[in-house]
């Protein structure tokens, strides 16, 4: 039997979708609650393709700013030409990074991206060379980053910084004049003078302890080491999730976006549920430089609520977007899940919309190092494995984001 042309099957899972709910919002009806159960498994089993292409456009609209600076780099006066080396690696980057781009992913030349990733890592480097370490080899540190990237959508959408020193600071304005009308020979006064602050946001160490005998490392028959490696990035990539929208921030944690108290919320409208009111407000109450570049934020369970709701106008907020090849959005924005993100109750913040970029810094200190140690354990037969990154975010725009909190 062939397979299901996908963009078929969505598209008329959804118009089946609209039908049911629509008949269940005239008449609540157990056999519709079921029917949509299963409509929504069928739309569910393609959000991860969507997740993609949402990440992907993001990630290639970085990668292009990254193009453009280099490019503005290499055109600078100061380089000497195409004999200074400066500038001849920013172009042979350039033109490696053109033709990776214009070619799909199988038919692409090993030779340029070998240029492409010597590049990353020259401006991604951060690994401590302190004596005592034993570092991981440098295949899989790429496999390692790669991992993180494709686990923390924070990542794919928030800047990135790597940095030196224990925390990253930028100067921001904090306040602003005002400026008045006057007569023609009145007194000129002061109008108030702009004020500025220092933003400041560190990068705390996190770290990973395994255990596993001797033996079972000598009579595995896999890379029980890899396995071990690839865990300790997986408790990295959860613990970060969790501090990107909750953490403490400050010398020890991220900041999370729902923590901090600067970014504004605006009601749903109802004391326990999720409205279509309430998220086009959010989505018209973000300045529109912002909002052209705004990306919502939900866990899966909101999103299946989403789903559901309909605009004055009985047109749903959702829609799927795979007949063009272009993520799905909700009010005509698109969309990733956080699965960190609070479910739907009274008081919680469910969802936020922001231009990431612009909201949110994620400061790289120190990469994964992996840390093998054969004696504190030997005694008991164990090997004991330590990994530790150095890594802290925070929110340094926030009028560039809006949350959702479910009240009245």
């Amino acid at each position: 039997m062939a397979d299901k042309d996908p963009v078929v099957e969505v598209m008329t899972a959804f118009e089946e979708f609209k039908k049911t709910n629509d008949a269940n919002l005239k008449q609540r009806h157990e056999a519709h609650d079921a029917k949509l159960d299963k409509i929504t498994a069928t739309l569910d089993k393609y959000e991860a393709g969507n997740q993609q292409i949402t990440l992907i456009e993001k990630q290639n609209k970085a990668m292009q700013e990254q193009l453009d600076s280099i490019e503005t780099i290499a055109n600078r006066s100061g380089l000497g030409g195409a004999a200074d080396p400066q500038a001849k690696a920013a172009q042979e980057y350039l033109a490696a990074f053109d033709r990776v781009m214009r070619r799909q992913a199988g038919d692409r030349d090993p030779a340029d991206m070998e240029v492409i990733n010597k590049r990353k890592a020259a401006l991604v480097k951060g690994d401590d060379a302190s004596a005592g370490y034993l570092l991981a080899p440098p295949e899989m540190q790429k496999e390692i980053i790669k991992n993180i990237i494709e686990m923390t959508p924070m990542r794919s959408l928030a800047t990135v910084r790597s940095i030196g020193v224990g925390s990253w600071k930028a100067p921001r304005k904090t306040g602003n004049g005002s400026a008045s009308r006057i007569g023609e020979t009145q007194k000129r006064t002061n109008t108030g003078d702009p004020t500025y602050g220092m933003l400041e946001i560190h990068a705390p160490e996190m770290f990973a302890r395994l255990e596993v005998s001797q033996q079972m490392l000598e009579d595995s028959d896999y890379d029980l080491a890899a396995e071990l490696r690839e865990d300790a990035t997986d408790q990295f990539s959860v613990r970060e999730g969790s501090e990107y929208v909750s953490g403490l921030g400050g010398s020890s944690q991220a900041e999370g976006i729902l923590v901090n108290a600067f970014i504004n919320q605006i009601v749903s409208g109802d004391a326990s549920k999720i409205t279509a009111d309430g998220l086009l407000n959010v989505y018209h109450g973000l300045k529109t430089a912002y909002a052209r570049n705004g990306v919502w934020a939900m866990n899966r369970a909101t999103l299946g609520e989403i789903r559901k709701l309909k605009d004055t106008t009985n047109q749903y907020l959702w829609s799927p977007g795979i007949a063009g090849n272009v993520p799905n959005t909700i009010a005509g924005a698109p969309y990733v899940e956080m699965s960190d993100m609070p479910n739907i109750a009274a008081n919680s913040f469910p969802v936020a919309f922001a231009d990431w970029k612009k909201l949110y810094v994620i400061i790289d200190r120190v990469g994964i190092s992996f840390q093998p140690d054969y004696m504190t354990g030997a005694d008991d037969g164990l090997v004991i494995f330590r990994a530790r990154k150095r890594t802290g975010g925070g929110v340094r725009q926030a009028e560039a984001g809006l949350k959702l909190k479910i009240s009245v």
